[in-house]
Formats: structure tokens, C-alpha cells, sequence
């Protein structure tokens, strides 16, 4: 839905939803329903709902068990090399934060080639 049809909505992640529509959106999505189409309307809503869910994730997309390899990593100044160990980092995530992570990075690639309307 964001791609398809949020991404036309300026400021998109920075304003925020309706809190009411909000909380329905995750109890909805909690409880699974597939009764989710009054929420495509409002891409603010969808977009509040994936940020509210990184961050209500019990443990952060990254671990915090790995806090000192991203950190380690991220300080390399060869960019090459940088990149190799931070692909090394990627494929040591438990699967479940590396399936999430794959996902956000997919979705973030898909809107940076998105062609811009004027």
C-alpha cells in the first residue's frame, strides 16, 4: 500500500496519524484480520503502524548482542572493507531480525527508485 500509493504523501513518516486510527490499524493487524481496507485510505496510519512496530520490538532489529559489531564495523575506513563487514554482520542476524531487516531495506530500495512526480 505505501508503495503503491503512499508515496505520493508528503511528509509521509514525519507526520504523524490520527492516534485513535492508529491503535485500530495495530488491532487489527495484531488480531491478523484481513478487514484492513479502510486503511488504505490513509497511508499516514500504515506508515505510523511500521514505525510503531520497529520501535515496540522487544529486542532492536539489529540486536543488541551485536551492538559492538555494527560499531566496529561501521568505523572501518576502507569503504570496501567496511562493506564486507557489514555484510558479515547481516548474515550473522538471528533469521527472524534478518528476514525484518531484508524486508525495510527491499521497501527502502523500491521508493529510491521510485521516479519523482512533479
Amino acid at each position: 500500500m505505501l508503495l503503491e500509493t503512499g508515496m505520493r504523501e508528503e511528509g509521509l513518516f514525519r507526520i504523524a496519524a490520527g492516534a485513535s486510527k492508529l491503535k485500530k490499524l495495530k488491532a487489527a493487524l495484531d488480531c491478523s484480520t484481513s478487514q484492513l481496507e479502510e486503511f488504505y485510505s490513509d497511508p499516514h496510519a500504515v506508515a505510523g503502524a511500521l514505525k510503531s512496530y520497529l520501535r515496540e520490538l522487544p529486542e532492536p532489529l539489529m540486536t543488541f548482542s551485536m551492538y559492538d559489531e555494527w560499531i566496529q564495523a561501521s568505523n572501518i575506513s576502507d569503504p570496501d572493507k567496511r562493506l564486507q563487514a557489514l555484510w558479515v554482520i547481516c548474515d550473522n542476524l538471528p533469521k527472524a531480525h534478518k528476514a525484518n531487516f531484508r524486508q525495510i531495506i527491499s521497501f527502502y530500495l523500491s521508493v529510491m527508485n521510485m521516479p519523482v512526480e512533479q
